[in-house]
């Protein structure tokens, strides 16, 4: 049952909807509905799952770059990353 909901056009609709809203997740900024179904999503979906873990450990990483020996490091990282 599992692999054919892996083939559903609902989880393709589903898989994109969740890649969107990975980040929002990660930030708290998803109401509850939309949170359950980006979980519901990411328990079944290994790429999904990945992205998530890979997201996580980004923000980490950039958390622990601002520390008191080098302020602004991580800020001026975003931007980088931000500017075109």
């Amino acid at each position: 049952m599992r692999v054919t909901m892996l083939l559903s056009p609902r989880f393709h609709r589903e898989h994109r909807n969740a890649q969107r809203s990975l980040s929002e997740y990660l930030d708290g900024n998803l109401g509850d509905s939309e949170r359950r179904r980006v979980e519901e999503h990411v328990g079944m979906c290994p790429k999904c799952r990945q992205l998530l873990a890979s997201l996580r450990r980004t923000l980490e990483e950039l958390r622990g770059l601002g520390g008191a020996s080098r302020p602004g490091l991580a800020d001026g990282i975003v931007q980088r990353l931000s500017d075109p």
